[in-house]
């Protein structure tokens, strides 16, 4: 470990960093591993506690982290607060150790998303007409059964009139019981998640005072995303695509709009991180095809993108599985926005990336899962090698896993090679 004091690592590392992003050349390729549980399982914490006890979790983050020389550390906000899943009585997820059994896996399982036809093919209409009503009295509770409650919530003209409003619609609407109960659960799972909040700002300061700068807190999702994984479903979007193609398209404008001003609010909380991460699930080339990409994918995705640029973020879209085919696209935006964002990539060629659009975005990625988990040391190395000698040249390249960065069941030294190869190979000759 370097003989300088945490102040100064720490400003070296964020510069370091800053310099990749805005495609100069630093001294050194930066490392930024992404992880999920990959910190616990190395310190013997099944993923239930881990899960249910973000204390012992952060703790957990903190020592392994210290042990590497890296240039930001990863957010822990992936190991999702549990408790707090409990409290909202959440459908959508099944996680270890869930008080319902319907929701509950194994104490050492990863939790699981669980999609569904939240909103029916024939509700288009009927969200069009009131796109937050309908959300908050239908999608909210099919999502969250503790929030059964809205469904009975004062209707587009018991709002809009005041006589509505005060004399019929909110008194009826806060004598229900089941509404009495909904904001007594709310309120419990608000104080959890303040608890929450503030373990992930200790995790924050204390990797700080170490010298560690935090990679980004902030996140949001492309809008087709957004409706195929919570309203929708993946079967559902793609039968919409051939006969609700209208319909789908209107949807997704409504959602660009709010996703930037909520994206933007939410910076607030953490101004001095700029990066957004945009985990981008459904635009692969496994899921779609190149006319369904230009037509459904790629217009609001580009547009939530462009509105962060304008707020002085600096999105970090993950392209999860395949995306070389679309790297005409990819270049197209980058020439736009020269030196604002950062392409993170999974399973696409990075290298062919890089010549075509690496003179215009920052590259991450893609170390492969299967490599960390299943490979050697001295594959791991010649890997990272290769990547840095095919896209670190002029700056604008960061090392990362491919897979959400690093594998929970990754071997530690594999993490270490990856680490120390960055060192061996990616220092840049003034």
């Amino acid at each position: 470990m370097s003989e300088k004091s945490p102040r100064k690592l720490y400003k070296e590392r964020n510069q370091r960093v800053k310099n990749a992003i805005a495609l100069k050349e630093p001294d050194r390729v930066p490392i930024t591993p992404m992880v999920t549980f990959y910190h616990t399982e190395q310190k013997g914490i099944s993923k239930k506690e881990a899960m249910y006890n973000p204390e012992k979790s952060a703790q957990a983050a903190i020592k392994v982290f210290s042990s590497y020389n890296w240039d930001q550390v990863p957010p822990i906000t992936q190991v999702y607060p549990a408790k707090y899943f409990d409290i909202l009585g959440t459908l959508f997820f099944k996680w270890p150790g869930a008080e319902r059994e319907s929701q509950r896996l194994l104490d050492h399982q990863p939790y699981q998303f669980i999609e569904g036809e939240y909103m029916k093919a024939n509700e288009y209409e009927e969200f069009f007409e009131d796109p937050t009503g309908f959300l908050l009295r239908k999608i909210i509770p099919r999502h969250n059964t503790t929030f059964k409650g809205f469904a009975r919530f004062p209707n587009i003209i018991n709002l809009a009139s005041g006589y509505g409003a005060m004399l019929v619609g909110f008194p009826l609407f806060f004598m229900d019981p089941t509404v009495k109960e909904m904001f007594e659960k709310l309120a419990e799972g608000t104080q959890y998640m303040v608890k929450f909040m503030n373990t992930l700002n200790t995790y924050e300061m204390e990797m700080k005072k170490r010298g560690y700068p935090m990679q980004f807190m902030n996140m949001c999702q492309a809008p087709y995303d957004v409706v195929s994984e919570f309203l929708r479903g993946m079967r559902g979007i793609m039968l919409d695509m051939y006969r609700k193609p209208e319909e789908l398209k209107r949807i997704l404008e409504i959602l660009t709009e709010p996703t930037i001003t909520a994206t933007v609010n939410l910076s607030v909380l953490a101004p001095h991180l700029k990066v957004v991460f945009m985990p981008l699930h459904r635009g692969a080339e496994g899921f779609m095809n190149e006319k369904q990409f230009e037509t459904f994918y790629w217009p609001t995705l580009t547009r939530v993108m462009e509105g962060l640029i304008k707020n002085g973020l600096i999105p970090m879209p993950f392209f999860e599985g395949k995306y070389t085919a679309r790297f005409p696209y990819l270049t197209e935006f980058a020439k736009k926005h020269k030196g604002k964002l950062i392409y993170w990539f999974d399973q696409s060629d990075i290298i062919k990336g890089k010549e075509e659009f690496g003179d215009y975005a920052c590259i991450r990625g893609n170390i492969p899962g299967s490599l960390l988990v299943t490979g050697s040391p001295k594959d791991v190395e010649k890997y990272v090698k290769q990547c840095i000698e095919g896209c670190a040249e002029g700056g604008g390249y960061i090392v990362d896993g491919g897979i959400s960065g690093i594998p929970d069941e990754a071997k530690a030294e594999n993490v270490k090679a990856m680490t120390e190869a960055v060192f061996k190979y990616g220092v840049y000759r003034k």
